[in-house]
């Protein structure tokens, strides 16, 4: 009888033992996943070394947000700058060159040789014709005069037409896919209602969206 006791005693211990134990690692494991990183297979840590190997300008792209307005011509970078000149950017505000596929194209097919195309340049001068470049290239396009390459057709059409209107009558239009170097505002980061005021002004300038996201490589 007491040996049967005895042996009843250390059977609830073992039983009390197994629950403690499972329930345990049941704990330990909803934990883990609790904590379980969200696409954990997507993050790629860095150590100290890699992270010095980036250099301090990189390493603040990892932990910045920028907010970017583009792109722009020349003439709207200096009137977008314009309109953000309220805002007090300061050194935040930044630009970067962006290349833009751009087909719509105003010129003045090929003259016969350099020396005719210097002329015909010359005289667009004259007539306070201004924005062009005699184009030196391979191909059917040398010795021509591009007088703009512009993103959609109805600037194009208003180029010929204000160049026609000074008397450049050999000014024509055609579809020529080229790149356009332009510009885009980078301003580093915005707080949100900046944000919303870019939001707002973009639509002061034709063409132009904002994006944002990580910071990008700046060359000073």
């Amino acid at each position: 009888m007491k040996k049967l006791l005895v042996l009843l005693l250390l059977a609830n211990a073992a039983l009390f033992g197994y629950a403690y134990v499972d329930g345990m690692n049941a704990n330990a494991q909803a934990s883990a996943e609790r904590y379980k990183p969200i696409n954990a297979d997507a993050v790629k840590s860095l150590t100290a070394q890699q992270m010095s190997k980036l250099g301090p300008a990189k390493v603040a792209q990892l932990t910045l947000a920028c907010a970017e307005w583009g792109p722009l011509s020349e003439a709207d970078r200096v009137r977008a700058t314009k309109l953000l000149e309220p805002l007090v950017l300061g050194r935040t505000l930044l630009s970067r060159r962006v290349d833009v596929q751009a087909e719509h194209w105003v010129y003045i097919p090929p003259k016969t040789n350099r020396p005719a195309a210097d002329r015909a340049f010359a005289d667009l001068k004259r007539l306070n014709v201004t924005g062009g470049n005699v184009v030196l290239e391979s191909g059917e396009w040398n010795f021509a005069i591009s007088l703009g390459v512009f993103r959609t057709k109805a600037e194009a059409d208003e180029r010929l037409a204000a160049i026609r209107a000074k008397g450049v009558k050999t000014a024509t239009y055609r579809l020529r896919e080229q790149t356009l170097a332009m510009t885009a505002l980078v301003l580093r980061e915005p707080t949100q209602s900046t944000v919303s005021k870019l939001e707002e002004l973009k639509s002061e300038i034709a063409g132009t969206s904002i994006t944002t996201g990580a910071c990008p490589d700046i060359k000073a």
